[in-house]
């Protein structure tokens, strides 16, 4: 069972409680998404470091590129369970305590690339996916596994290395966004 932070606002309590169906209900028009995922950026408070994850190589969407590990909230699931259970496959570590949720985004996606459709012709960005983007603590930072099906290697960046690792321009400002609230920790 995880921790939130004592200094967290009401906010991540409610995050505890809430559903991907109840984030979807409080949306309305054209911003109304169809899936909820959470990022998990992971602190190391020591070296004031994120951990970075590699895609792999064969993914059908931005292959080899840099990211904070995440992924869909399963029906029922609540956020913050979603985030930790997703935080665990990908990269072994448990999450102690969730610190605070930063700024997320939406992005617009194919059901090929959600892999809601196995029809390669079916490339219409159809998939609106609102990301929640979290700040956790883990119990040992050095006990980074890998599931390789997703992942091909990891990292910790600092604000100094942040250039060296190939992102999308969506997922550098959340890496930026992240290390803004790792400095906001003390």
């Amino acid at each position: 069972h995880m921790d939130i932070a004592k200094n967290s606002t009401d906010s991540l309590a409610l995050r505890a409680k809430q559903t991907a169906a109840d984030i979807i209900a409080l949306h309305s028009g054209e911003d109304r998404p169809h899936h909820i995922v959470t990022g998990g950026a992971i602190f190391d408070t020591n070296t004031r470091s994120v951990l970075l994850v590699q895609r792999a190589a064969h993914e059908r969407s931005y292959p080899n590129e840099w990211e904070i590990p995440g992924g869909h909230v399963d029906p029922g699931e609540y956020i913050l369970a979603s985030l930790a259970r997703e935080i665990y496959e990908e990269t072994g570590l448990v999450v102690d305590k969730v610190v605070c949720e930063f700024e997320g985004f939406q992005y617009w996606s194919t059901k090929y690339e959600e892999g809601e459709s196995e029809n390669r012709a079916d490339i219409v960005l159809s998939v609106c996916t609102q990301q929640l983007n979290f700040g956790v603590l883990v119990s040992d930072t050095s006990a980074v596994k890998l599931d390789p099906r997703e992942h091909q290697q990891y990292a910790w960046c600092t604000r100094e290395t942040l250039e060296q690792y190939g992102m999308t321009p969506t997922m550098r400002l959340v890496v930026h966004n992240a290390l803004n609230a790792l400095d906001l920790l003390a």
